[in-house]
């Protein structure tokens, strides 16, 4: 039985705990693209397709219930957002279940082209989450300098996550 408590917020994104956490539910997967859908539903989230309707279809990526275990995905956006909206909503599961069940009104629906707010370091570990995911360090580093466009087609995500992406592992 859960017991729900006090859960505290960071109040600085942990990127190494989100990296460490993608990390090992990828271990197995040795190429891309990897299978977010079925790392999703094997930690007991459902991952469905929806249509938001015509007042939020042109606004809303996606949604975690995280009541129901579910994860809304926008339909309508390409493949790659649609990954990157997986990811980073599992992220949340992963990382931020018992925050938001604590404090459901902490939890931001996953907007379209919305830059999440960089003093929020909860969005910062999902999105962290989500690239070390979708595009593992150890199967980038020997393809990095392949075009950008090249690389969002293995790894199946969009040219403007693999941009931020391939810029992030080249600094380290």
């Amino acid at each position: 039985m859960r017991h729900e408590t006090s859960v505290e917020i960071p109040s600085y994104a942990r990127k190494e705990m989100a990296k460490t956490a993608a990390e090992s539910l990828i271990e197995d997967y040795s190429t891309p693209a990897i299978p977010v859908i079925e790392i999703a539903e094997s930690n007991g989230v459902k991952v469905d397709f929806v249509d938001f309707g015509d007042e939020y279809n042109d606004k809303v990526a996606g949604i975690c219930e995280f009541k129901e275990a579910r994860i809304l995905v926008n339909a309508f956006d390409g493949v790659g957002r649609q990954r990157f909206t997986i990811a980073h909503e599992l992220g949340h599961w992963i990382l931020h279940r018992d925050i938001f069940l604590s404090n459901p009104e902490r939890y931001p629906v996953l907007m379209r082209f919305q830059k999440p707010s960089e003093a929020d370091p909860l969005e910062q570990e999902a999105n962290y989450f989500a690239a070390n995911l979708l595009v593992p360090e150890k199967h980038l580093k020997s393809v990095i300098n392949a075009p950008i466009s090249v690389l969002a087609s293995v790894f199946h995500v969009s040219n403007a996550m693999m941009e931020i992406r391939v810029k992030d592992v080249k600094r380290k």
